[in-house]
Order: structure tokens, then sequence, then C-alpha cells
């Protein structure tokens, strides 16, 4: 069975059609139109309760949450994170889990402060996320000037492509110019973005989201 990932052009199925790239397995990407109430429709409820993206068909049935698909991936495909019984398992996991808690979501807060606590403190929220997310991709980016072999600039796997995704995000989307983040201030994750940029596979599954360009290290919204 071919996996086919369902998603809306440039949200969070973003990295994981970049991972469906890079291991070359066989995939289909369905693009969602959230404007015409797709993500609602009795068809996407049934693969994803909550009316988000991404969600993943796979051999294994229905999939959701971004960072279950990615470890999926992992699991099923060489070259993206150390698999179980592999060296260096335990600690991808923990990080992996804490860029997902911790990173993601935070993104959010900056990108999308409103829903936290309405338009009028949007603000609030939005400049209290700039600041915890400065904090914690300070903490990446001490993780990555390791060089972890399952992040690294040459062989990025999913905590790259998915730290990539998030440097995007909080430089294009943020809520208010002022509180936008650069990968330019993290180095060692800046390289891993730009390495994924200049990967064969990739820009292709960017291609498909709408993006080209510097489409991680240096996106424009």
């Amino acid at each position: 069975m071919v996996c086919r990932l369902y998603g809306v052009q440039d949200f969070a199925n973003l990295a994981v059609h970049c991972a469906l790239e890079e291991c070359g397995a066989p995939y289909e990407a369905v693009f969602l139109d959230m404007e015409a109430g797709d993500l609602k429709s009795p068809a996407h409820l049934a693969r994803h309760p909550l009316g988000l993206v991404p969600a993943l068909e796979t051999p294994d049935g229905m999939m959701f949450e971004t960072g279950a698909c990615l470890l999926y991936l992992t699991e099923r495909h060489a070259g993206l994170g150390p698999r179980p019984g592999e060296a260096g398992r335990a600690a991808f996991l923990s990080w992996f889990v804490y860029a997902n808690n911790s990173l993601h979501t935070g993104t959010m807060d900056l990108v999308h402060p409103y829903r936290v606590a309405g338009e009028d403190h949007a603000r609030i929220v939005g400049t209290g996320a700039h600041e915890r997310l400065r904090e914690r991709l300070a903490v990446m980016e001490s993780l990555a000037a390791t060089r972890p072999v399952w992040m690294t600039p040459e062989a990025p796997g999913v905590m790259g492509l998915f730290l990539s995704m998030l440097l995007r995000w909080v430089k294009a989307f943020a809520f208010a110019p002022d509180l936008a983040i650069s990968a330019k201030d993290y180095p060692a994750l800046h390289a891993i973005a730009a390495a994924c940029e200049a990967r064969t596979a990739v820009p292709r599954a960017a291609a498909a989201n709408g993006l080209s360009g510097r489409f991680f290290t240096d996106p424009e919204g």
C-alpha cells in the first residue's frame, strides 16, 4: 500500500512531506482546500477527528499528529533517525518530543496568539511566546552544535526537517514583524536548515507546497 498524505499547503504536513521524499518510499500527496471546508468534511473528520492536518494513511492504518507521523516514518525507513534498537534512539526520542511539545506549541502561540486568549490579549501572548521560543531555540542550538548523528547538516533526518519547518514559520508568520525570529541568530540550526534546502528531495516537497528559494532560512510571509 502506498502512503497517502493529506494536508494543506505550507501547514504542518510540510515536514512529513519532506520526510516522505527523503526516504524515497512511494506516496501520494493530497492537498485539501481549507477555505472550501475540506478540513471539516465528513471524509476528513474520519481521517483526523479534530479536522486538522496532517493525516497520513499508512499500511498500519490512518495516523494524525505531525510528530507521530514523523516517528512512524523513522521506524520504517532508514536514514530519517535512529530506529528501535539502534544507537542514539533514546536521546533522539527525548529531544524529538521536546521539540514537538515545546517548540511546536510555542511556535503556534507566536503565529496564532489570538487562539490562546482572544484578539485583545494577542500581543501579550505573542510577546511571551517570542521570549520562550528564543530560550528554547538556544537550547536546540546548543544541541545542534554537538552534531548528534541524527541531526547534522549532512543527515538532518526528521528532527532537522521538523526544526527547519518551525524556523520558517517563526520568521515568516510571526504575529507581528518585531516578534519574528531569524534562523540566522542560531548558526548551527541555520546550517541544518540551509542544508535541507540544498538537498535533492526536500525542494520537491517544498515546491508541491508552493515554496521556492530560501524557504527555510530566509522565508517571506
